[in-house]
């Protein structure tokens, strides 16, 4: 992730903590739900790089930014190849304790029936992006792996960042959408959670399907088959 440093949406988490008047876990929540929401808005509008219609709304006790750039479209601020797709920025809040591994979410809308605040329905069909901590029926953002039946090294860590939320109710969590691009398909997305020793786990997952190594290795051994067959 050095480009997300070279465009500067990278957020010091741990100088957060350091900057903390309080080292109480209830209250160093407190802290970061003031302090965070506006660095995450920050770091967004950099990604963006253009004009932003930030909305702020809650669902099934989570705080969501959400950015509904197609307003200015339909009020000519800005054309419409210059805006971003309608996108979520952050959701973020205290993990309910819920198990929601595997569980099962809209696949047709972004937001789904939370669209109704901003008075539409998309209709997109395609993996529902989880966030971190929280039960969700509805989709927040295109995942292109699932990480919660995925065996790999970013499939354990996610189901164990997911396992200490469930097993910790009321830990402060979020989940990140990281775009490179205008599109509402993040390349990355950055979950996080405050520890109960008061420190961080974060980690950014990259938004891309993993191949098999064996297609890879059978493409090499037809391209070497190939080869030979062609020198002699």
């Amino acid at each position: 992730m050095n480009e997300m440093a070279k465009r500067g949406i990278s957020i010091d988490y741990a100088g957060l903590l350091q900057d903390a008047p309080t080292t109480a876990y209830g209250e160093l929540v407190e802290y970061l739900m003031e302090t965070l929401p506006s660095l995450w808005q920050k770091t967004y509008r950099k990604m963006a790089q253009s004009p932003t219609s930030i909305h702020a709304f809650t669902h099934n006790g989570f705080h969501l930014l959400f950015d509904r750039a197609s307003e200015l479209v339909a009020r000519g601020v800005i054309p419409d190849e210059r805006a971003v797709e309608d996108r979520i920025l952050v959701a973020y809040g205290r993990s309910n304790g819920a198990n929601v591994t595997g569980r099962r979410r809209s696949h047709h809308s972004l937001l789904g029936e939370a669209a109704a605040q901003f008075g539409e329905e998309r209709s997109k069909p395609y993996l529902p992006g989880a966030v971190l901590g929280g039960d969700f029926d509805i989709s927040l953002y295109p995942q292109q792996r699932d990480l919660d039946n995925e065996r790999s090294p970013d499939g354990r860590a996610y189901r164990a960042m997911v396992k200490y939320c469930t097993d910790h109710p009321e830990t402060f969590c979020f989940s990140r959408p990281l775009y490179m691009s205008r599109s509402w398909c993040p390349a990355a997305v950055e979950h996080g959670l405050l520890q109960r020793d008061g420190t961080f786990w974060i980690r950014r997952f990259r938004n891309a399907p993993i191949e098999s190594k064996l297609p890879l290795l059978v493409r090499t051994l037809t391209g070497r088959t190939a080869e030979a067959t062609s020198a002699n």
